[in-house]
């Protein structure tokens, strides 16, 4: 049959590369020219970046004569987008002539901003100049229209420092209404705006004011509508409660010796050896820990993946329908689901439904009939023969032969990928699924994705590994919630490096709140390491202070806090493999007290609605002395937390949140002098040690939001 294999290599990037474009298509879009010259001819060059999902093989560049000078021009919406050029299909480099940026990890990301009409001039309030190219108002975008639990979130963008004054003007029943919107937060670009009110029908528009100038959104007499029903996006109501804990199956509890693979064989046909080496752990050795992990509170494994495959951490399947040997039987993962539902305890598998690894049956078949094979089409083959060898003739995960890409434009590797996930999710009443590099799957996969798992079972979360804006996943279709690299990149220059101040800190933590839907922001799995990323321990040089206090935002922080095995008692480790050394459950006096604060704080936030639910305000910023506070809140509950980044002693006072006058000390990284904290003139003064956090509470006799706690 004709397949995608018939198809020139540009023409099947030119597909993808629209697939992944394709959330810009509402926005406009402006000519972005990328160059590099190089030292060498190249054989080929392509442009990958987050503008297409990190793709190493989507994006080819032009040459010129001598294949020196590569160029490419894309057109791209307004914002910030990170890069690097790839060179003959291995070689990953920045541009030199662009400006670098952490993305989080410790690597270094080119970036362009793309820039909207009409900011060649200066912004400036009340000059009566309004960039309408920058005011944006989509009804159809979660972040933009999303109504929840009964209120209603509206939200408009402006050009920063470009707005005085935004109203929301709303028809309801007839009658029409005016409502001031908060200018909540700002980047680098916009301004955005909110109103909250109660859910109705109603039409509504917005009108803007900056000196005598005033404008209306949407122009004339349209208007935007709102009908209950609309734009609804469910997330499992129970992940904003859960504690989340990561395990590499191959790196935990070694139960069953007698499945431990030979480190020294051959791992497959290629004669390659497991340069990571094995260390044994499987499930039955998850299940025979269970009781250091309900010791811990933690009620929500997150296992890597556990199929068949010939490496340690499984991130190249051989067979999704059998778990690997060397961990278990399927037996084995089933009992490990069920005894965790009896405890009251959620099971997440990894999915890995972008690539698959040498043994998988379809690309056996692939390396044994070659163009004959019937499951040519299910990859990317630019050429044949195909062969497992260094710069393959096909697509594969960052060009690893080992891992060869799915071709998902394939409607027959879709169906039968999802009839694997409804088999698990439905066999297992699987809790949720966390999805490897979903950003370099097409997204028409994951939208549907998203409704064969809901089928099986309703309340599984769907959680993706995207390490910047996730926004587009978010939209109701797709995810519920993504590994939080925005947060955890925040949190690292906050604690870790102390290269952020206290307000640059707070505007991450306040960009956060307007990047996604609130549903999925309080759904974040946020975590300060992975098995990606260096040990949060070796991102604070080993200072046990900073891991106390990156341990203190976590459990504080809007969303589900989510600790990598090991962290609990401050594992070391670099990067891959490093940060995957095997779980100690022999601990020294420094790591038991680490582990019994890390329970302390888990205990905390479970008993807390307002760090589980409630609202985040800022109430103290001082970049001088290093202090930083907010209060996480509800009616009826609330938080205050306390940091000092800096190496003195600093005192704190902040106003005591909803005139509460007394206060209580609930848990704090050193141990406190004080207990109890009495408002005076209506503040509240906290003495904080050196790179110290501390969490109050409002004491049993406080009165909040009427009611006596």
């Amino acid at each position: 049959m004709q397949g995608i294999t018939m198809w020139s290599r540009r023409a099947m990037a030119g597909m993808l590369l629209a697939l992944a474009l394709s959330g810009w298509a509402d926005e406009p879009t402006y000519p972005v020219a990328f160059r590099i010259a190089l030292d060498a001819p190249a054989e080929v060059v392509y442009l990958a970046g987050s503008f297409n999902q990190w793709q190493p093989r989507m994006t080819p560049m032009t040459p010129d004569a001598d294949r020196r000078v590569w160029t490419l021009t894309l057109n791209l919406p307004a914002g910030a987008h990170q890069y690097k050029f790839v060179v003959n299909g291995t070689d990953w480099r920045t541009d030199p002539t662009a400006p670098a940026i952490d993305d989080g990890n410790g690597n270094l990301n080119s970036v362009v901003w793309v820039e909207p009409d009409g900011y060649n001039r200066p912004a400036r309030l009340g000059d009566g100049q309004i960039t309408r190219s920058a005011l944006r108002h989509e009804p159809s975008d979660l972040r933009d229209r999303n109504p929840i639990g009964g209120q209603l979130y509206l939200r408009l963008r402006t050009r920063k420092d470009d707005v005085a004054q935004a109203t929301l003007v709303y028809r309801q029943d007839g009658r029409t209404r005016r409502l001031a919107m908060t200018p909540f937060v700002s980047d680098a670009l916009y301004t955005y705006f909110r109103a909250q009110l109660p859910e109705a029908d109603m039409e509504y528009w917005f009108e803007l004011r900056d000196g005598r100038t005033r404008l209306r959104l949407p122009a004339g007499n349209a208007t935007y509508r709102h009908r209950r029903g609309e734009n609804r996006f469910e997330v499992p109501d129970w992940v904003q409660d859960a504690v989340f804990y990561q395990i590499v199956p191959d790196r935990f509890y070694n139960a069953d010796p007698t499945n431990d693979p030979d480190p020294s064989q051959p791992i497959d046909f290629t004669g390659r050896i497991e340069g990571d080496g094995f260390y044994g752990g499987d499930l039955q050795g998850i299940l025979k820990q269970l009781d250091y992990l309900r010791t811990l509170g933690v009620d929500a494994l997150y296992l890597t993946p556990v199929f068949a495959s010939v490496t340690h951490h499984n991130y190249d399947t051989d067979d999704y329908e059998r778990v690997d040997p060397e961990l278990g039987a399927d037996e084995d993962l089933r009992q490990l689901a069920q005894t965790l539902h009896q405890h009251n305890m959620r099971l997440i598998l990894d999915g890995v439904f972008n690539h698959v690894g040498v043994y998988f049956f379809a690309f056996q078949d692939l390396l044994r009939h070659q163009e004959q094979s019937p499951f040519r089409d299910w990859f990317v083959v630019e050429r044949f023969p195909v062969a497992v060898e260094w710069n393959p003739t096909y697509w594969a995960w960052w060009n690893i032969p080992y891992m060869p890409k799915l071709n998902h434009a394939n409607p027959v590797v879709r169906r039968y990928l999802l009839s694997v996930v409804a088999r698990w999710t439905r066999e297992l009443r699987l809790d949720g699924w966390r999805l490897d590099v979903p950003n370099e799957v097409p997204n028409v996969f994951w939208r549907e994705f998203r409704p064969v798992v809901r089928r099986a079972n309703p309340d599984a979360v769907i959680i993706g590994e995207i390490w910047d804006d996730a926004g587009l996943w978010l939209q109701g279709d797709m995810f519920d919630s993504v590994m939080n690299y925005v947060w955890r990149g925040a949190v690292l220059g906050f604690v870790a490096h102390r290269s952020l101040t206290p307000s640059q800190f707070d505007q991450r933590m306040a960009q956060l709140q307007v990047m996604y839907p609130r549903q999925s922001l309080y759904a974040m799995y946020n975590m300060l390491s992975s098995h990606d990323t260096p040990r949060f321990r070796r991102e604070c040089g080993g200072d046990l202070n900073r891991v106390r206090l990156g341990l203190l935002l976590q459990f504080t922080a809007i969303g589900a806090p989510a600790i990598y095995y090991g962290d609990e008692i401050g594992m070391d480790g670099g990067g891959t493999p490093d940060n995957r050394r095997p779980m100690r459950f022999e601990r020294t006096p420094d790591e038991q007290a680490l582990f019994e604060y890390t329970r302390a704080l888990i205990a905390l936030r479970k008993g807390s609605v307002a760090l589980r639910r409630g609202e985040w305000t800022t109430v103290l910023v001082d970049d001088a002395r290093g202090l930083y506070g907010f209060v996480r809140h509800t009616q009826d509950d609330a938080a205050l937390v306390l940091v000092n980044t800096s190496d003195q002693p600093q005192r704190a006072t902040v106003p005591a949140w909803n005139g509460i006058p007394q206060w209580a000390h609930a848990i704090s990284t050193h141990t406190p002098t004080q207990t109890t904290y009495t408002a005076v003139q209506g503040r509240i003064t906290v003495d904080l040690p050196p790179l110290s956090g501390t969490v109050l509470v409002p004491s049993s006799k406080s009165p909040i939001g009427g009611k006596t706690q």
